[in-house]
């Protein structure tokens, strides 16, 4: 426990304990193992029954040729499916996702320990049951195949490290630092928001009077080189590749409009990305640390590792108009958690039935919306018979599976044929593709923004080829206006039916094009971020 915090954690009285032990875990680190083990339990179900969302495809897809480093992100999500898939031999959805579902218990621990050594063990239970309840972090990022898995492991081992190497009294606090330097190195090797563990520290030893004498130690600048020292293969793939990571998430901020009220949205995007009534009270913490100031370090060093994220990304948008993502701000809120935990462990010492009642309906509420969320999986929607055209009444369209592809193709006797290949016209569409056909062919993106496939299957690699043309049915009817300068010929060939639970969603109509010369189209090609060419 911090030596700071060595009196923050509530204690119960006889009558407390005899009375009101229900509200409380009698072990707090047995009931979070448990806790950890029964959430896991429920990912692993959850992670089987649901197909892989467009994200999911495009990373699984791309990761089967290996690079120090893709567009989209840092390589350590990539590696890790790779890694699953070939030790398994398959690239089944739960197969892809176990590394991840299982790196969430480490998460989850790594909650429990850092607000445990802040706050108290029970503290430190309600830290971890209401992370996993939070659906941004203890659903999507424990459970897909996404960079913000590893990136939430990797800061909070960064976050104890720095508590350990600044809040407590050990002669070994130089490790510390080399310890979180490590973990920064994974953070950034994850995604590049591991910059913000970098920042947190030393905005922390900025503002923290008692902590600034660590600027003249050597030990925060060597954790600092290990970070670097770590993060090099992903410097390397961008020398190599005309800095195109950087380019390319770069150009997500740029500057278009001043909108000075999108902040607002950004903010109801993040509370539902947490749920309301999880968000309200981090935030309500939060505010609590800031009027404490750096004088109680413990709030104030979660505080600081939480700014950064919470503030680029919700303020950011009012600037450049540009509303990116909500879940961009769930690093920044994670931090948050321990502030919360210690509020419930005390108001509950406090015998607050209103926390209670919250904390439980909370603990209700993820579950239950993870057993629809199955159950819509595994039954047919009933309005898919007379839905639209192009599936998207599916609440679960993007998770809906190709997999009727690769049979239209051998049936028509072209899976893997040589000289033939899959293209779509949409990056998030050449990963579905791709996925589907588990390799059997070569997949790539006549686009102008191909993401991942101007590297993995750039378009001169195919001149001269023949091209099955895979379009959803919806946008299909331009398509020789769209695409008919790449060939020498083309005509519509066949349709896949994809399909939900059974039971049709929607169409992809499939064209045939001859004689592909990308050179035709050259100008459209060089109008993107980078070149399709390559």
């Amino acid at each position: 426990m911090s030596h700071e915090n060595a009196d923050a954690e509530p204690t119960l009285t006889a009558h407390e304990t005899s009375q009101d032990a229900p509200l409380w875990p009698r072990n707090p680190a047995s009931a979070a193992l448990i806790l950890i083990a029964v959430a896991t339990l429920l990912r692993l179900v959850f992670g089987a029954s649901l197909g892989l969302g467009i994200d999911e495809t495009y990373a699984v897809a791309t990761s089967r040729v290996f690079q120090w480093s893709y567009l989209d992100h840092p390589p350590l999500s990539w590696w890790m499916a790779a890694a699953s898939a070939s030790l398994f031999g398959s690239e089944a959805p739960l197969v892809v996702r176990l590394p991840f579902i299982a790196l969430f218990c480490l998460t989850s621990w790594l909650m429990y320990r850092l607000t445990a050594d802040l706050f108290g063990p029970r503290a430190g239970f309600f830290a971890v049951l209401l992370v996993n309840l939070a659906p941004a972090l203890g659903v999507t990022d424990a459970s897909f195949v996404l960079p913000d898995g590893p990136l939430v492991a990797a800061l909070l081992g960064g976050a104890i490290c720095l508590q350990r190497a600044l809040l407590t009294q050990t002669p070994r606090a130089g490790l510390w630092w080399l310890a979180a330097g490590i973990c920064a190195g994974l953070a950034l090797l994850s995604k590049y928001h591991g910059i913000f563990l970098l920042a947190g520290a030393g905005l922390f030893l900025l503002t923290s009077a008692p902590h600034r004498r660590w600027f003249l130690s050597p030990w925060p600048y060597l954790g600092f080189l290990i970070a670097v020292a770590m993060f090099t293969p992903v410097l390397v793939w961008n020398a190599q590749n005309d800095w195109a990571s950087f380019a390319f998430q770069g150009g997500r901020a740029g500057v278009t409009r001043f909108r000075p009220w999108l902040p607002l949205v950004v903010i109801g995007g993040q509370a539902l990305f947490l749920t309301p009534w999880i968000w309200l009270p981090l935030v309500v913490r939060a505010w609590g640390a800031i009027r404490k100031g750096p004088s109680e370090s413990s709030s104030w060093l979660l505080l600081c590792l939480a700014a950064g994220p919470i503030l680029t990304f919700t303020l950011l948008p009012g600037v450049t108009g540009n509303q990116g993502l909500f879940h961009w701000a769930m690093p920044g809120y994670l931090m948050l958690f321990p502030l919360l935990g210690e509020a419930v462990a005390r108001r509950l010492a406090a015998h607050d039935r209103r926390t209670f009642r919250w904390a439980r309906n909370s603990a209700i509420a993820t579950p239950a919306l993870l057993g629809v969320v199955i159950a819509i999986a595994l039954l047919p929607w009933p309005g898919l018979p007379y839905g639209k055209r192009d599936g998207s009444d599916d609440p679960l369209i993007e998770t809906l599976e190709w997999s009727n592809l690769p049979k239209v193709l051998a049936r028509n006797d072209v899976l893997g044929r040589e000289g033939v290949f899959v293209a779509t016209e949409r990056w998030h569409e050449a990963g579905r593709a791709d996925y589907a056909l588990r390799g059997a062919m070569p997949v790539t993106c006549l686009c102008t923004d191909a993401r991942g496939y101007a590297f993995k299957a750039p378009l001169n690699r195919f001149i001269g080829g023949t091209a099955i043309l895979v379009i959803p049915e919806n946008r299909a009817r331009e398509v020789g206006e769209r695409f008919g300068r790449y060939f020498a010929s083309m005509e519509r060939w066949d349709d896949v039916v994809v399909e939900h639970a059974g039971q049709r969603a929607y169409r992809l109509a499939v064209f045939i094009g001859w004689d592909f010369h990308p050179s035709r189209a050259f100008a459209q090609l060089e109008s993107g971020k980078f070149s399709a060419l390559r």
